[in-house]
């Protein structure tokens, strides 16, 4: 960057604060909305709290895999979002702490793309993957830069590995500490990156081994790749230490995850479902660049994407093909990654479970394939020019990305609002009928269960996450969904506890004498043709 005149180091600057300040502004305008945690969020907290109370999670949240037929329960791989999000939740409480915790996340990925872009190819090319970052972020909402939940805060950070797992392939070992950070969290986070990230970070560390064995030959001055390899080497201990107990001595939950994509039992979506999402993810105008509404991917793609999805995809080989004979190992190594990971995102649809498919979840692959294999072709489309167009052409290429960036970023800020937001709709009359029970209820020791409508998978959770950060001690009895809050909540039959809260959207009066209504909260289900949902909270004696 010291190279750079002042201009362009104000540019580079201004690249990085902006995207490291987009997530934060997206967690301060919800806030001020009156955003709180519920439904998935809201069980994130509750491990969040986990950390902070000494009952270390050691794996991610439950998946829905058995639910599709797999019939092994799985958790997602790692609890590193666990971890870092709790110093926010600590200094700035379970509510502000939580969304701010994970924008920063966010925000650390996005800034890290554009650092790890501009190592690459300077403040073109920096400029180009921050253009790519925040239309996939306006792509995908810009609720998704404060959202705790696991399939969104890794979206931004699977892209970043992508763009780290070049750097360790093109040899820049300097890379190496936020390569494992990045690769870390992508692989922990969400089985959807775990399916994509793997094969990419195998072969950045086979590479990366490589090119250390290289420099170890041919330099004497090596200290600064000791360095590097011993930070590296200590943060991947110390960031998988917990999955790699639990796989030793507690749920083995890797094995699990194993099974469940490789079982025969398993009925998987098969190649043609995901051969469709390749070329739908690619196919102009690409899927990181448009916006889509609930499940607006999920259409047949017709002939033109699907020819128009792979032509893109064999343009990157060909030009890699090309960098390679050119002996440009860097921009060879660029077109591989991108390669290799719409293999695998594709591969992991294959192996999805009939009916995963319909979550956008499971698909967040799409995403970030998308736009990094068009920042890819970009790039490498630019570095096929003559040197002399591309010297004609730089600084108004760099102004027309800017411009571009510009308002991309102001679409992803001008999409973020609580009614849009994963139970933001809910989130005041959540609000109302929490504060209400807090209010009611004395801190004790509670059983809890819940009766009714799916509001009460959204409200039930953030009832317990606040009575549970409150200091009460809960224990859940839902039955399967149980293990979502952590095996140390779970009830057990004859534990004694102060009585029995019943979370319902059920009107009953059969409910034992003595039985006390804390709370009565109408919540508005559909603006549009007024339905609404009445949920209750009752105080039941004992343990109901």
């Amino acid at each position: 960057m010291r190279d750079l005149p002042a201009a362009q180091q104000t540019a580079y600057a201004a690249i990085l604060v902006g995207l490291g300040l987009l997530p934060i502004l997206s967690a301060v305008i919800v806030l001020m909305q009156g955003w709180r945690p519920a439904g998935d969020n809201a069980l994130i907290g509750l491990r969040v709290h986990d950390v902070l109370t000494a009952h270390f999670p050691l794996i991610g949240q439950p998946t829905t895999g058995e639910n599709f037929g797999s019939g092994i329960a799985t958790s997602h791989p790692g609890p590193i979002e666990f971890y870092l999000v709790a110093p926010f939740v600590a200094v700035l409480g379970p509510i502000v702490g939580l969304a701010v915790g994970a924008a920063a996340i966010n925000a650390a990925a996005m800034a890290g793309i554009a650092w790890a872009a501009f190592r690459r190819g300077g403040l073109g090319l920096m400029t180009l993957a921050a253009l790519g970052t925040v239309a996939m972020a306006r792509s995908l909402g810009g609720n998704l830069l404060h959202d705790p939940v696991s399939s969104n805060v890794g979206a931004v950070m699977a892209l970043l590995l992508l763009f780290l797992a070049w750097s360790v392939l093109a040899g820049d070992l300097r890379a190496i500490p936020a390569f494992v950070f990045a690769g870390t969290f992508a692989l922990q986070d969400h089985l959807t990156y775990l399916g994509t990230g793997t094969p990419v970070v195998l072969m950045a560390i086979a590479a990366g081994l490589w090119w250390s064995r290289q420099v170890w030959k041919r330099s004497r001055s090596n200290e600064w790749l000791k360095r590097s390899l011993r930070v590296g080497g200590i943060m991947g201990v110390v960031l998988w230490f917990p999955v790699l107990f639990d796989e030793a001595f507690g749920d083995h939950n890797l094995t699990a995850i194993f099974r469940t994509f490789t079982g025969k039992r398993t009925a998987s979506e098969g190649l043609g479902f995901a051969a469709k999402r390749l070329a739908e993810a690619l196919a102009p105008w690409p899927m990181f660049s448009r916006r889509f509404g609930p499940l607006g991917y999920l259409h047949t793609p017709d002939t033109r994407e699907l020819v128009s999805g792979y032509l893109v995809l064999a343009a990157v080989a060909g030009l890699g093909a090309y960098f390679a004979w050119r002996k440009r190992t860097d921009l060879a190594a660029m077109a591989a990654i991108a390669l290799v990971a719409a293999v695998a995102g594709a591969y992991s649809s294959v192996k999805l479970p009939v009916g995963a498919g319909i979550q956008a979840s499971n698909l967040r692959w799409m995403w970030t394939v998308s736009a990094f294999v068009w920042v890819t072709l970009a790039w490498l489309l630019w570095q096929a020019l003559k040197p002399a167009w591309r010297q004609f052409l730089d600084v108004p290429a760099i102004a027309l990305c800017g411009l571009a960036l510009a308002l991309a970023a102001s679409g992803v800020v001008g999409s973020v609002d609580l009614q849009t937001d994963r139970d933001g709709r809910t989130a005041p009359d959540t609000t109302a009928l929490v504060e209400r029970v807090k209010h009611m209820l004395p801190k004790g020791r509670y059983r809890v269960t819940f009766a009714g409508g799916s509001v009460v998978v959204s409200v039930g959770p953030a009832l317990v996450h606040a009575l549970d950060y409150r200091g009460d001690d809960l224990k859940v009895d839902i039955g399967p969904f149980s293990r979502a809050y952590a095996d140390h909540r779970g009830y057990h039959k004859g534990q004694k506890v102060d009585g029995t809260l019943l979370v319902t959207a059920e009107a009953s009066t059969s409910y034992p004498e003595g039985t006390k209504l804390l709370a009565r909260q109408r919540f508005q289900v559909n603006r549009q043709d007024g339905a609404v949902n009445v949920i209750r909270v009752y105080l039941l004696q004992g343990d109901g």
